[in-house]
C-alpha cells in the first residue's frame, strides 16, 4: 500500500480517428481509480466500443485530469 497510486475520480478524454479519417472524441468520468487505471480503462472502452470503425494505424490520445466538485455536478 505504500507505493499505491492516488485513488480519486478522473475525467478522461479519448481522441482517435475512425476508419474514414474523422476525429472522434469520447469523454467519461472514472470513479475511485488511479490515473493509470483510468487511462487503461478508457483505452479498453474505446477499443471495445469502436472496434469496427477505429483506425488502428493512428494512436489513441488519452487525456486524464482530476475531477473537481463543480465538474461532478455537471454530470
Amino acid at each position: 500500500m505504500l507505493f499505491a497510486g492516488r485513488v480519486q475520480d478522473y475525467q478522461v478524454t479519448g481522441l482517435f480517428r475512425d476508419g474514414e479519417g474523422r476525429s472522434v472524441c469520447e469523454e467519461r468520468i472514472c470513479h475511485n481509480m488511479s490515473k493509470k487505471e483510468a487511462k487503461m480503462d478508457m483505452q479498453m472502452y474505446i477499443l471495445r466500443a469502436y472496434s469496427n470503425s477505429i483506425d488502428l494505424d493512428r494512436p489513441i490520445k488519452i487525456n486524464c485530469s482530476p475531477v473537481t466538485k463543480s465538474r461532478v455536478a455537471e454530470y
